[in-house]
């Protein structure tokens, strides 16, 4: 019996090694793979066969990892996709809320100020809301059934995960430095805070983009 379980098993470990994308999607995926696995292998089991000879035939009829795995493997994408473009738009949405009650703390008037902190405030209103609305057509695009390109979509949702990443790093920075109400770059609304609650949100918006790479 050990050795028939391990002839199912041993076809999804395989097929688990072959996949790439988010660890939940993925063990569904499997687990609905191998309760399928093992409902044929029952049939063909009641029918006559020994169970090795049941599970082997499941498997042969299920198909080999090589042919199975791009089909599982674009759900993955598309799901990995999807995923990054809903961080990005849960992390950019946040923002100008905890930035507004950071300016509270430094009694900072964003309407009064200008030059340098005044042009990037406004860019960063702009880029924003375009970052927002592009993140969003990514998600419907993701949920699009048949989607011949999705290996272009999910490597372009990667691709806007890094440019987002950049662009607001640098506008953070920007802001920080020339933050009229700031005292010291290593205050309430300096370098440390920006790190704190504009870096490490990025960061995990570039760990997204490389996993949609990876998944594409």
């Amino acid at each position: 019996m050990a050795g028939s379980i391990r002839v199912i098993e041993h076809y999804v470990a395989e097929l688990d090694r072959a996949l790439r994308g988010p660890r939940a999607v993925k063990a569904d995926m499997l687990a609905e793979a191998r309760d399928g696995l093992a409902d044929a292998a029952q049939a063909y089991e009641e029918s006559g066969l020994d169970r090795v000879s049941a599970e082997r035939r499941a498997v042969a009829d299920f198909g080999s990892v090589e042919r199975v795995a791009p089909e599982f493997q674009g759900e993955l994408a598309l799901a990995q996709g999807r995923r990054t473009a809903l961080l990005i738009c849960g992390v950019l949405l946040a923002q100008p809320v905890v930035w507004w009650l950071l300016s509270l703390a430094g009694q900072n008037s964003r309407s009064d100020a200008g030059g340098v902190y005044g042009l990037a405030d406004a860019v960063v209103g702009w880029a924003g809301g375009g970052a927002v609305v592009l993140a969003v057509t990514i998600v419907m695009a993701t949920g699009l059934r048949g989607l011949s390109a999705y290996r272009r979509l999910v490597r372009a949702a990667g691709f806007f995960a890094f440019a987002v990443c950049g662009v607001f790093a640098v506008l953070g920075a920007v802001l920080t430095v020339y933050n009229p109400a700031a005292h010291s770059l290593l205050g309430v609304t300096g370098l440390p805070t920006t790190a704190l609650l504009l870096g490490v949100p990025l960061a995990a918006v570039a760990v997204a983009g490389r996993r949609c790479l990876s998944a594409a």
